[in-house]
């Protein structure tokens, strides 16, 4: 059969086994080629797209099933010992503390990691609107004094009366709440944390820094990925999920800002966050 086909009818198949294989037919391409050519492409990367966006549900759902295990694991071990019957009034009433405290973490991760899977999807609206940054940032921080107070921290701010932005209050809010949490998280008591907000031409830039442990220079990316923690002497027995910074990099990235970190060990850390002075233009068709 092969042998009856003329030069051009095996030329022609002898470019669509190109196609078909993954490969450029090569020029000229007809068009018809073309098209075949264009429609391949777009399933190639559509099943890549879509391999993509399973391996990201299976790694969200191990994550999540790693983070409940522990407070899960240790509310079941203290609902035993308060229920077989072997304990004291005084230890049954510190076992169903426990058990209220496990819980209490429980429903934390739920409903942080249920903030997370809304935000990956763009299930939450952020909006950008003219507002007082300043105001939002003096939110941010009266919201943290109280954790502040309890470490004896000193929180200085440099703030001006008023800077108009525009910026989704209420998401911004959290992001630097979430930023500042770290900060007390991480400062030794009796230490400072600054909050400093400065306007540029594009960019108004607000540096929360502190004098905590520091951060080393290749975690500085790993800090923004979801659930991870730096592992360091004296930060085993801090608490905390993981998810804080990552979550403020997505509100921010979603108003077309940014975060960055500056740090050094045993120095302490400057976060920077970026918001654009001006909406972005919407041509009209």
């Amino acid at each position: 059969m092969k042998e009856r086909l003329s030069k051009a009818e095996k030329n022609i198949l002898d470019r669509l086994d190109k196609i078909l294989a993954g490969q450029s037919p090569g020029e000229p391409a007809t068009f018809l080629e073309e098209k075949l050519w264009q429609t391949l492409k777009k399933f190639e990367y559509s099943e890549e797209k879509r391999a993509k966006e399973q391996e990201s549900i299976h790694r969200l759902m191990s994550d999540i099933s790693h983070q409940i295990k522990t407070p899960l694991s240790a509310l079941l071990l203290h609902l035993e010992l308060a229920s077989d019957g072997s304990l004291n009034d005084e230890e049954q009433a510190a076992a169903l503390r426990e058990c209220k405290e496990q819980a209490d973490k429980i429903s934390f991760l739920s409903e942080i990691i249920f903030k997370v899977v809304k935000l990956e999807n763009g299930l939450i609206s952020v909006k950008r609107a003219d507002a007082d940054i300043v105001k939002t940032a003096a939110e941010a921080v009266s919201s943290m004094k109280p954790a502040a107070e309890l470490k004896n921290l000193t929180v200085n701010t440099d703030l001006p009366e008023c800077m108009v932005i525009p910026h989704d209050p209420l998401w911004t809010k959290e992001a630097l709440i979430n930023i500042l949490d770290n900060a007390v998280k991480y400062t030794g008591s009796g230490k400072i944390i600054n909050i400093k907000i400065e306007q540029g031409a594009i960019y108004t830039r607000i540096d929360i820094s502190d004098t905590g442990i520091g951060i080393a220079p290749e975690d500085y990316a790993k800090i923004f990925t979801r659930f991870y923690r730096v592992r360091t002497a004296g930060t085993e027995r801090i608490e905390g999920t993981g998810l804080g910074l990552f979550i403020a990099r997505e509100i921010l990235r979603q108003q077309n800002g940014n975060i960055t970190v500056n740090s050094a060990m045993g120095k302490g850390s400057i976060f920077s966050v970026f918001l654009q002075n001006c909406k972005p233009i919407v041509s009209e068709m």
